[in-house]
C-alpha cells in the first residue's frame, strides 16, 4: 500500500512538473521604431485629421514589380517570405528585404518594389486618414 502512495505521488508530481513547463508565453519584441525612411529621410509631417489605418498583404510573383509611386503618409512593409528589392527614382538608391525584415516606407518620395527570384508575401501598414490614397501613382518611361 505503501509503494502504490508513493508511486501515485510520485506520477501527479511529474504531472505537475511537466504542465509547469508547457505553461503558455508571450514573446514581444519591437520589429520597427524609427523617424525616418529606409533610406533616412527624416519623417517631417503626419496626415491631420481622424486616423485611419489600413494593413494590406501582398503576395507577389517572381520578378512582379510594382509601378514607381510613393505613400502620402508614414507607412512601413515586414516581409513574411521572400525578397523584395526597393529602389528610388532619384539618386538609385536601393534596399534587398528578406523574410522578417521590415522596411520604413518612403514618404512622399517615388520608389518601387520588385519580388526577387521566389514568391514574395509582404504585409504593409498604412497610418493615414479616411479618403487619402495608400499610394500615388508616378507612371514614368526608363
Amino acid at each position: 500500500m505503501i509503494k502504490l502512495t508513493v508511486a501515485c505521488a510520485t506520477a501527479l508530481f511529474m504531472l505537475n512538473t511537466a504542465n509547469a513547463q508547457t505553461a503558455p508565453t508571450i514573446d514581444s519584441k519591437i520589429l520597427l521604431k524609427t523617424t525616418s525612411s529606409w533610406d533616412g529621410t527624416p519623417y517631417t509631417t503626419y496626415p491631420k485629421g481622424q486616423p485611419e489605418l489600413t494593413v494590406r498583404k501582398v503576395v507577389m510573383s517572381p520578378g512582379a514589380q510594382f509601378d514607381w509611386h510613393s505613400h502620402p503618409m508614414p507607412a512601413a512593409g515586414y516581409v513574411i517570405s521572400g525578397e523584395l528589392i526597393v529602389e528610388a527614382l532619384e539618386g538609385g538608391k536601393t534596399i534587398t528585404l528578406t523574410a522578417g525584415q521590415v522596411l520604413p516606407e518612403m514618404n512622399n518620395i517615388v520608389h518601387r518594389g520588385t519580388s526577387g527570384a521566389t514568391q514574395t508575401e509582404l504585409v504593409v501598414f498604412y497610418a493615414g486618414m479616411p479618403g487619402m490614397p495608400l499610394a500615388v501613382d508616378h507612371n514614368t518611361t526608363e
